[in-house]
């Protein structure tokens, strides 16, 4: 006997076959009814879905994690598995072995481009890496030599490099204007400004303005391009960006700190130790304090004429030492995380949006198949 017709009462359901009859009459199922086979049903739960037999008896479970289900046809459950459409009989066996792939040409040409542009970035990285090295290499070279020419060498083609990688990044887009309006707006201009910068090298007219130092100095800039080139450098430096409003505001503090008490240590103690003979000396004195560099000679030096001293060089290295530089740290600690939450947004949104691209694949399916079967009907 077929399953035609199930009604769901308050504690039971009523099961009909084509003829009006009563099959069975079993208990509620866990969740909602969704579809039925000829001796089958299907209902759906939060976190799962499940199969019964026209007894009430439950058959096979699915989890919502493996998959979504789209129908029955042909008395078999169909199931959306990734980009795979499978089928399965009422027990929860493959049913169909050749799975049909719903992605069509755009998605393979989507990720073969998705693949190129690691792989772009990935060879970029790289370079920038090597010209880190040769740069340091460089450093150990002599003029003129052999080797400080062939790194010479190497360091010009680089930049060329970078220039064409910036070119076919801006060209590559249907609008190139989106290299400047997209949502990595920022990084592209951070990016070209430096292999503008780092170009300049190629202008031997600039020599003799700036000099060839200069110009090798403009050319090591190029090496700021790893910032970029790695996510977790560049939430690093989005941090540190993120935090210099509140670290001005600091650091406003800290010079006022210092006034105080470099004006104070003058007055004090300008007569009798060369370290506080003038206000600049004086805060070059209050610097090597708070980075507890050889504080001890400077302070019992102060202490063998001054014996209360201690009273102010010990208030000045608890504020400038431990309080001021720890809230400094803690404005930094306190960016990072602002700046991992909102990546950690972004990228529940790019799911929830990979969900939708999906929810609208679920939705393509159901048409076809719909189609389908109005198809044979005819």
């Amino acid at each position: 006997m077929a399953i035609a017709y199930i009604k769901e009462d308050v504690n039971q359901l009523t099961i009909y076959d084509l003829d009006g009859k009563i099959i069975s009459r079993p208990a509620l199922p866990d969740g909602k009814i969704i579809a039925s086979g000829t001796d089958f049903y299907v209902s759906e739960t939060d976190k799962e879905y499940k199969t019964y037999g026209d007894d009430g008896t439950l058959l096979n479970t699915y989890s919502k994690e493996i998959g979504s289900f789209v129908k029955i046809i042909d008395n078999r459950c169909l199931f959306i598995e990734g980009a795979v459409l499978k089928q399965y009989d009422k027990n929860g066996y493959d049913a169909d072995s050749t799975a049909l792939q719903l992605k069509n040409s755009r998605d393979r040409k989507s990720n073969r481009r998705e693949k190129l542009e690691k792989a772009g970035s990935m060879f970029i990285t790289i370079l920038i890496i090597l010209n880190a090295i040769a740069a340091g290499v460089m450093t150990y070279t002599e003029d003129n030599t052999p080797t400080e020419i062939w790194l010479n060498h190497f360091c010009d083609i680089s930049v060329v490099i970078f220039i064409i990688e910036i070119l076919i990044r801006i060209f590559y887009r249907k609008k190139p204007l989106e290299f400047f309006t997209c949502e990595d707006r920022g990084w592209n201009l951070f990016d070209l400004i430096v292999t503008v910068i780092s170009s300049l090298s190629f202008f031997t007219g600039l020599e003799g303005i700036v000099g060839a130092r200069a110009i090798r100095i403009l050319r090591e800039l190029r090496l700021l391009r790893v910032a970029s080139g790695i996510s977790n450098m560049k939430r690093v430096l989005q941090a540190l960006l993120f935090s210099l409003p509140q670290i001005s505001w600091a650091s406003l503090f800290f010079i006022l700190l210092y006034y105080i008490y470099g004006i104070t240590g003058v007055e004090l103690y300008g007569e009798c130790d060369e370290h506080f003979s003038s206000l600049h000396r004086t805060f070059l004195t209050l610097l090597q304090l708070m980075t507890m560099d050889d504080w001890m000679n400077i302070t019992l030096g102060v202490m063998e004429t001054n014996p209360l001293a201690w009273i102010y060089f010990s208030t000045f290295i608890l504020f400038a030492s431990y309080i001021l530089v720890n809230l400094i740290v803690g404005i930094v600690v306190d960016s990072l995380n602002e700046v991992h939450n909102q990546a950690m947004s972004s990228s529940t949104d790019e799911l929830t949006r990979e969900v939708d691209k999906l929810e609208k694949q679920l939705q393509h399916v159901k048409e076809l198949i719909s189609r389908k079967e109005n198809k044979d009907n005819a």
